[in-house]
């Protein structure tokens, strides 16, 4: 066997799996998208860390080698000024507000669903056609248990 191709081999085998990706990670400051992050660093993949939550951001980015970027992913602009060279998205960031529908505020339900319906759309509409270009992305979307089951709001519910 060619001695350059056993270490070559080994090299490879030795890299990380994600070695020359790149992974966006939204609310990825603190929490499931800080986990996220530290995995997929540590799977070898270039991390940016995008967070309304400056300091935090920062700090994780710092943490793992990352890139932070600050967005306030319910401002659509903000949205469109993230890096659109991602191979891996996830979207991650949310939030939830529980109150029987009557005493639901709409403005509230309008900011849930620019941050977790129209941001990540916006976000895959940037990031697709580098994955599509390079043949290879991934796109994760972290759900929590009210995904599947809601809160208990109040006894009049």
């Amino acid at each position: 066997m060619d001695s350059n191709r056993s270490s070559d081999a080994s090299a490879s085998a030795a890299a990380p799996f994600l070695t020359g990706r790149t992974a966006l990670v939204t609310g990825a400051a603190s929490g499931i998208g800080r986990a996220c992050a530290v995995a997929l660093a540590g799977a070898g993949a270039r991390v940016l860390v995008v967070d309304r939550a400056e300091e935090a951001a920062g700090a994780t980015a710092e943490g793992i080698g990352g890139t932070a970027f600050v967005a306030d992913l319910s401002e659509p602009a903000a949205v469109d000024t993230l890096p659109d060279d991602a191979d891996i998205v996830v979207n991650n960031a949310g939030l939830q507000h529980v109150a029987p529908l009557r005493e639901f505020p709409p403005d509230r339900f309008a900011l849930i669903q620019r941050v977790m319906v129209e941001a990540p759309f916006r976000i895959l509409r940037r990031t697709l056609p580098h994955m599509y270009a390079r043949g290879w992305g991934r796109v994760v979307n972290i759900s929590s248990v009210h995904g599947l089951r809601a809160s208990a709001c109040c006894s009049t519910c």
